[in-house]
């Protein structure tokens, strides 16, 4: 067979052999080699969707679920940089993605050639690395250097930090191979191996994974400055849910600073209400470590940050296997090369001095006493108070299943859910995402929609406020809306968020500039895409539509939304009088 751009098709080959299961692809007419060659691999589990954007965050979903790289394939020109968002988010998530962009060959750049853009680097330091791979693939070596570097991609992409790496394939006509074929299914099934080489014709390039480790003088010196503090703070960022990681800080008697999206909140001495009784408190020198101890990604609390950067620690550890740590609290001295919960394991079987007396500590005392009263805030406030999105919240979170995914959209969404936070005493093995690498709007449902794909066993709910949800709603324009997926949609027709900021609220061109009001409402979009739809604006409506959920995923047809219609003015009322509950509570 005489085909041009053979040697593309041994590319899907080199995914499966490194153990890449999921591709999301794109359609278009130069990205064809490259969809031949994933689609007719037996092995690789391919979804076609149209909307790039949407189907980088599918992608950016699935990976986070499965702790695998995804492929992502799409044509020239503006179709890559549709890929941006979720390509920067998964970059500050650390989530490894293979993106396989097609070009024109380079002597077509700027011509005024159609669907043809500058792809070299496209997505700058947002990516780990960026190929561009050969035109001209008639020689031996451009095989070669095809194979070597999409094993070289797919490794780094998994290496430590994860990350998205990109691969620009410039093609030259013909895209399609040359077939003739009946419709019989088995010439169908043959295409494949009659079009690649065989597998172990392949150059495969495997990288062995290590675990870092610390030398003993190093254990001995950590050990000795853990043993003699007293007032040590523990502050988890976001992270995945880590059973020997919150095994290890249960068996220390440490406060733990617990932002939702950590998936700390089951730990028993985690603080769970940092981001409210820090918003007022006017007292906050007893609160200051002496020791900082840190690990994960990025925090939520806005006050937490603030008091943390005003009120420094003398020594502040950040603990992470390898790479250039953040120093996101101005206070960092020391970055520690380890797994988090190989580190806190290792100090639990050292640490036996001063546990009894840390339990009785004043620091602990503040911390712990301080967030039991926002707790008891939290269980009452709401029963004088008229219905909005934060009560709707805290019904919501109660009512969340065990072994469930959590998803926070960004914008109020996820400040409610961290204000609350789950029961830590209610002992459920929830575990909640949220696109906080760069804490953008776009993408949300997208992203819980991959992860409901990835695992159809369990059930996935999606907390997200109007303006990210409609922004994203070609996240349901795909062949594979799955089951297992339940959407809260707050709907208060507008940037809520923008009459909670003081400054924002308070200029004149705010409620056109910045809130943005908007009339939709999701009843049109699930007739289109056939979801189940309910709507709902008080207090038993709410609680009747989420009695109502069919919450076992073995019994479940369709997508739900579930849709709770308040107004801004009343959302705004409501957490105004929240924030003078707290201070007026004086937990200092």
């Amino acid at each position: 067979m005489s085909y041009a751009l053979q040697p593309i098709w041994n590319i899907a080959h080199i995914c499966h052999r490194h153990g890449i299961e999921n591709v999301i692809i794109s359609p278009g007419s130069r990205s064809a080699p490259l969809t031949l060659a994933f689609v007719r691999h037996k092995n690789l589990n391919c979804k076609v969707v149209a909307d790039e954007r949407s189907a980088a965050f599918i992608a950016l979903g699935i990976a986070q679920q499965t702790n695998k790289p995804v492929v992502l394939i799409c044509t020239s020109g503006s179709a890559a940089y549709n890929y941006a968002p979720a390509i920067a988010e998964a970059y500050f998530q650390q989530i490894p993605l293979l993106v396989l962009t097609a070009d024109r060959p380079p002597e077509w750049i700027d011509q005024f050639d159609g669907q043809t853009i500058r792809q070299t680097n496209i997505y700058g330091k947002h990516v780990k690395e960026s190929y561009t791979l050969p035109v001209d693939l008639s020689h031996e070596d451009a095989v070669w250097h095809i194979e070597r570097t999409i094993s070289e991609a797919i490794n780094l992409c998994q290496t430590y930090p994860a990350a998205p790496v990109h691969i620009n394939a410039p093609f030259r006509e013909p895209f399609y191979p040359p077939i003739e074929v009946t419709n019989e299914e088995d010439d169908i099934n043959s295409l494949y191996e009659n079009q690649i080489k065989y597998d172990n014709d392949v150059k495969i390039i495997e990288q062995i994974h290590s675990r870092p480790k610390i030398r003993t003088q190093h254990w001995e010196q950590l050990l000795e400055v853990w043993n003699r503090t007293e007032k040590k703070l523990i502050v988890g960022g976001q992270m995945r849910y880590d059973e020997r990681l919150i095994y290890a800080l249960n068996g220390l008697e440490v406060t733990v600073v617990a932002d939702v999206i950590s998936n700390l909140h089951i730990v028993k001495n985690s603080i769970q209400h940092q981001d409210v009784f820090l918003m007022n408190r006017e007292s906050l020198e007893e609160l200051r470590p002496e020791l900082l101890i840190t690990f994960g990604k990025s925090v939520i609390s806005k006050n937490l940050k603030k008091f943390l950067r005003e009120y420094p620690a003398i020594e502040h550890w950040h603990i992470q296997p390898a790479g250039i740590a953040a120093d996101t609290f101005q206070s960092l001295t020391k970055v520690i090369p380890l797994n988090p919960s190989y580190f806190f394991r290792k100090v639990l079987e050292k640490q036996t001095r001063f546990a009894e007396s840390y339990r009785q500590s004043f620091f602990v005392d503040n911390w712990r006493g301080t967030d039991a009263e926002i707790k008891k805030l939290n269980a009452h406030f709401f029963e004088e108070q008229p219905f909005s999105e934060f009560e709707a919240v805290k019904r919501l979170m109660e009512h969340l299943p065990q072994r469930s995914n959590f998803h926070l959209a960004n914008s109020m969404s996820v400040r409610y859910a961290n204000y609350l936070n789950l029961d830590k005493d209610a002992n459920k093995e929830i575990e909640i995402f949220s696109n906080r690498g760069t804490s953008g709007i776009d993408g949300s449902t997208s992203t819980a929609i991959g992860h409901a794909l990835a695992d159809d066993e369990t059930l996935n709910i999606l907390l997200t406020g109007d303006v990210a949800f409609f922004y994203d709603r070609n996240a349901f324009w795909n062949n594979y809306l799955p089951k297992n997926l339940i959407v809260i949609l707050l709907n208060n027709h507008g940037g809520g968020i923008f009459k909670m900021l003081p400054d924002a609220a308070k200029q004149p061109e705010s409620d056109e500039f910045f809130v943005i009001k908007q009339p939709l409402d999701a009843q049109s979009l699930s007739k289109e895409f056939e979801l189940e739809y309910t709507f709902c604006e008080d207090k038993n409506g709410f609680q009747n539509a989420l009695e109502n959920l069919e919450l076992d995923v073995e019994k479940r047809s369709r997508i739900s939304i579930v849709e709770v219609k308040t107004s801004i003015e009343t959302n705004t009322k409501v957490f105004q009088d929240y924030k003078k509950a707290v201070k007026f509570l004086e937990v200092d």
